[in-house]
């Protein structure tokens, strides 16, 4: 059976969109960095529309639109939405789906004997190791649960967050994981506010240097190095790239709120060609390195966001001449 879904893997996924859907705002972890607000986490809203909006009709929405689509499925804890295992399968008749989770949930193992590993493009198993260290299994259980996924032949990564306290144990931590077999590791550059201070400017040049040595991609090196910016890089975003929120509601990304309708009740429909960025910070620096059509640069400090605009609107009017 595991030596079957291995196979599944050479499907690399011929899709051609990808929406970013914010599906669900509850998690069973409390995370002292999560960027959700506290207000956020509203959980009549959730059941609201689960109960309003079926697994069935969702994946029905995504086929109606013509597009192969890769759905990148994030919260909240995504393993939580009521019925997700159904809609996975669902959604990966057609489809791909990508996700974001915290390897804790009982429905784990239905979903791996569910869905095939081909139709899985990624998923991004998030190390949170002092919510770990609160449960009764621990660091072992998540590990436990990512061998599994491998073993299935799923593509899957860890991810582990470079916040401010964890930098005294992130090594050890990590020679830890490494030791259980797991070399898949990722380490997140900690993006947002710590005792008041905003990261990642606030890194010393030591903690730096000390990330640096862990072993950083390109992109949490630039991340590290600078603010992240794409104003006037034409994007896909609105093209065929999207973001939705957990009503259905699309927009052009997770930064711009250009409005595309409501995939939902049937209204979304997608812009028709690739435009340029007119933000002057992205919201989300990992959309905009995967779907930007040029490298990042760093925000000029004098920069105003009118003129820019102007231009890049400009820009996207000759370009559609």
């Amino acid at each position: 059976m595991v030596e079957q879904k291995k196979s599944d893997q050479k499907d690399l996924g011929n899709y051609t969109h990808y929406m970013y859907w914010w599906m669900y705002r509850r998690c069973n972890f409390d995370c002292e960095y999560c960027f959700r607000r506290r207000e956020d986490s509203d959980e009549s809203t959730d059941e609201f529309i689960y109960k309003k909006y079926s697994p069935e009709h969702i994946a029905q929405q995504f086929d109606e639109t013509g597009k192969v689509w890769n759905v990148f499925m994030t919260g909240g804890e995504p393993f939580l939405y009521p019925g997700f295992v159904k809609l996975a399968k669902m959604l990966t008749r057609r489809h791909y789906i990508s996700l974001s989770t915290n390897l804790s949930t009982p429905n784990l193992c239905e979903f791996a004997e569910t869905i095939g590993s081909g139709r899985v493009l990624a998923i991004n198993a998030s190390l949170h190791i002092l919510e770990r260290e609160k449960m009764k299994d621990g660091l072992n259980g998540f590990l436990r649960n990512f061998h599994y996924y491998l073993e299935r032949g799923f593509n899957i990564r860890l991810t582990y967050v470079a916040y401010p306290p964890l930098l005294g144990r992130i090594k050890e931590d990590i020679k830890r994981i490494k030791d259980n077999g797991i070399d898949k590791i990722s380490v997140k550059v900690f993006q947002g506010s710590y005792q008041g201070q905003k990261y990642p400017r606030e890194y010393t040049e030591a903690e730096r240097t000390f990330l640096r040595e862990l072993g950083l991609s390109k992109n949490e090196e630039a991340i590290l190095d600078r603010r992240i910016s794409f104003l006037g890089r034409k994007c896909q975003a609105g093209c065929n790239v999207f973001s939705m929120d957990i009503y259905g509601n699309v927009t052009r990304c997770s930064t711009l709120k250009d409005k595309y309708g409501n995939l939902f009740d049937g209204t979304f429909v997608p812009g028709e060609l690739s435009l340029r960025c007119t933000a002057r910070r992205c919201a989300c620096t990992y959309q905009g390195i995967k779907f930007a059509s040029a490298e990042p640069f760093a925000v000029p400090s004098g920069i105003v966001a009118k003129p820019v605009r102007f231009f890049t609107d400009v820009c996207n009017w000759i370009g559609s001449l």
